[in-house]
């Protein structure tokens, strides 16, 4: 009992953290939909949150750097200790039998609590599309949002990150979000994520039921 206050303030001030860290990200692409890129300053940012400029840099370096936001940190605790509890019951060394299916509501989950409308992340995705210095930051905002599912997916499934079929099911999770979150975006679309992204994967799984596996290295080349 003597250890649970210091352990209680040490985990209330990086609840405090994130909560700033997303309500700046948060702010950001909400006046970069808005206003586009260049629209707003770092100084009107700081006033949409009520934090100094020194804060504000505190958690990031520019700007641009704001408006990606950072994977990891974008991933609620809850959400990821679920996601990894899912592993539990599996043999060591192998993937849990409800691994898609437990992607697939941590993936919905994820969207559900998006701070931002469809309407607005349209906004942000066009915004960021006219300014090409923000190219080689999304790419780097893609390897670390790789990065941090790699993490969730090694500690669920106790698997090695360098293990091949870690980097499967990442290039697995990466295909089917990426092509469900385009239609779930479609200013004309009127159906759920979880309906777009169940019917992307129910598609995968009938291409692999119809599929006959290789039976040696040899057989691939």
């Amino acid at each position: 009992m003597t250890n649970s206050a210091p352990d209680d303030g040490c985990g209330l001030r990086e609840r405090k953290r994130t909560a700033t860290k997303l309500a700046i990200i948060t702010a950001a692409r909400t006046l970069t939909a808005a206003r586009g890129v260049s629209g707003f300053t770092v100084e009107e940012l700081c006033e949409e949150v009520g934090i100094s400029r020194r804060t504000f840099f505190n958690y990031f370096p520019a700007k641009e750097d704001a408006i990606l936001g950072s994977p990891a940190d974008e991933i609620p605790a809850d959400l990821a200790e679920k996601f990894i509890a899912g592993g539990a019951a599996s043999a060591p060394g192998t993937f849990s039998p409800t691994l898609l299916a437990d992607f697939t509501d941590f993936a919905v989950a994820l969207m559900d609590r998006m701070a931002i409308s469809r309407q607005e992340m349209n906004a942000l995705k066009d915004a960021v599309a006219a300014e090409p210095r923000l190219l080689q930051k999304v790419l780097h905002g893609s390897r670390d949002a790789e990065d941090a599912i790699a993490a969730l997916l090694t500690a669920r499934e106790g698997i090695p990150a360098d293990d091949p079929r870690v980097g499967a099911a990442l290039g697995l999770f990466a295909c089917l979000t990426e092509r469900a979150g385009p239609a779930f975006f479609d200013p004309e679309n009127t159906r759920s994520y979880r309906s777009i992204l169940t019917e992307h994967i129910a598609a995968l799984q009938e291409l692999f039921a119809s599929s006959t596996p290789p039976t040696s290295a040899k057989d691939i080349s």
